[in-house]
């Protein structure tokens, strides 16, 4: 998007002043707001905007697990919940807030297993497996804190194993791949359980189990240490049946991290674009950063959209391996897929800027509109989804869960005219995102190939 004079620029060459007559501001106080006085809107029978079906997660890993292994995983959460009493009652465990604590987590862990009928992508699985994991061993901790047979240390694996594990597990990916862009789809969200992990749960003094007096707590630091526990489990069974299915494996790190760092540079360039060069590329630059004028009250649909969505782009910035620096990415795989998401934003937020320069409130005209953008969305997603290119895959798995909230907006018993500009403008969003997303993944691609 071609920028005329930045509000940061008209900081530097006039003053304050400038600015102000830049935003049309200068009078914040007396600025009408969007929502004191909104067009009308019609929503009777929006929900039909819903018929629409969502389409499905792509399957990123080309392989299943093993039903010896997935059998094992499930065993793993009845064997965790076992020493429990089932009913808990208070004569039981007289405590009320710990009494009522397992249960959720138990009811949790059961509600998460996947059903023997339900048919879910690996890495859905995994995850899936992971959550049961964790409810059930943070009720069967709360409870071995009560009791006085039981230890919460002995639950599972102690918080340094675990950690030796993840990190051994960490360090050998990526693996080989069918092609470096396969790679990057397949191994990472696999590394990305492990990133994560490694700097929320296994680090700190408040990692581990060990000294922990409050059964509540103690239960809470059991089910962080056997969730990163059973990630390593199906992490590593899946890249071992994913190497093992490979008829020409390919060595893809190096590939992949030249990738990132291309793109990279396009990411940096662009942040160093809203913020100059002397700022943290990482923070938010906040809305102003990327609008010449705005000529729509500040509360308009299209100004709220921005800002979330800036929010929501900046939050993942701030720890994601995006190569945005001097260092060479640690995760490869992530560290790509990772930097396609936020150029794809990025782009986005400047579609959405320029939207919001021509007087764009992005409120709809009438409830046929908002049924238009949704298929317009779904139509994006699916392509996206169904693209023979695995980044265009990975991307749109991170796209489709964006329709939770404003489908379930507009599910609501009686939406009302906010509510469905809300959702409306969520789909022009996630239509926006998977179109940008495809000419990311398009660049990356040929990037690769040349």
């Amino acid at each position: 998007m071609t920028r005329r004079l930045t509000r940061r620029d008209a900081l530097a060459v006039g003053g304050a002043v400038a600015l102000a007559t830049l935003a049309g501001c200068s009078d914040v106080g007396s600025e009408p707001r969007f929502w004191d006085d909104p067009p009308s809107l019609d929503t009777d029978g929006i929900t039909r905007a819903l018929d629409a079906p969502v389409p499905e997660t792509p399957r990123l890993v080309p392989v299943d697990f093993d039903p010896a292994v997935a059998a094992a995983l499930d065993d793993r959460i009845d064997r965790l919940l076992g020493p429990i009493p089932e009913p808990l009652t208070a004569t039981t465990l007289p405590n009320g807030e710990i009494r009522e604590r397992i249960r959720q987590q138990r009811a949790a862990a059961r509600e998460a297993r996947p059903a023997p009928d339900e048919s879910l992508p690996p890495l859905r699985a995994a995850e899936r497996y992971a959550t049961a994991r964790d409810r059930a061993a943070t009720a069967v901790g709360t409870w071995a804190g009560v009791t006085v047979e039981g230890d919460p240390e002995d639950v599972t694996a102690d918080i340094g194993t675990v950690r030796r594990r993840a990190f051994e597990t960490l360090d050998a990916l990526p693996g080989p791949a069918a092609d470096p862009l396969a790679g990057a789809a397949a191994y990472g969200p696999i590394e990305r359980w492990y990133d994560e992990s490694r700097r929320r749960t296994l680090v700190g003094g408040a990692a581990g189990v060990e000294g922990r007096a409050n059964p509540l707590r103690a239960g809470e630091s059991v089910g962080d240490v056997e969730r990163v526990q059973s990630y390593v489990d199906a992490g590593r069974h899946l890249s071992d049946r994913y190497r093992a299915s490979l008829a020409d494996p390919q060595s893809v790190e190096e590939p992949l991290r030249e990738a990132a760092e291309r793109l990279g540079a396009s990411v940096r360039d662009r942040l160093r674009g809203l913020h100059g060069s002397d700022a943290d590329l990482r923070s938010n630059p906040g809305a102003e950063a990327f609008l010449d004028e705005r000529p729509v009250a500040r509360d308009a649909p299209s100004v709220s959209l921005l800002s979330n969505a800036l929010h929501r782009t900046f939050e993942d910035l701030r720890f994601d391996p995006v190569p945005v620096d001097d260092r060479p990415p640690e995760n490869p795989a992530t560290a790509l897929t990772r930097t396609a998401l936020a150029l794809a934003r990025l782009r986005g937020l400047d579609a959405v800027a320029s939207r919001i320069e021509t007087g764009d409130t992005l409120f709809p005209e009438d409830r046929a509109a908002v049924r238009e953008a949704r298929d317009a969305a779904v139509d994006s997603a699916a392509s996206l989804a169904a693209s023979e290119n695995p980044l265009d895959r990975w991307l749109a798995a991170r796209v489709l869960p964006l329709f939770d909230r404003p489908d379930a907006r507009l599910a609501a018993t009686d939406p009302d005219a906010r509510d469905a500009a809300e959702a409306f403008t969520e789909y022009r969003w996630i239509e926006t995102v998977a179109r940008e997303s495809t000419s990311v993944a398009a660049s990356v691609a040929e990037s690769i190939e040349a």
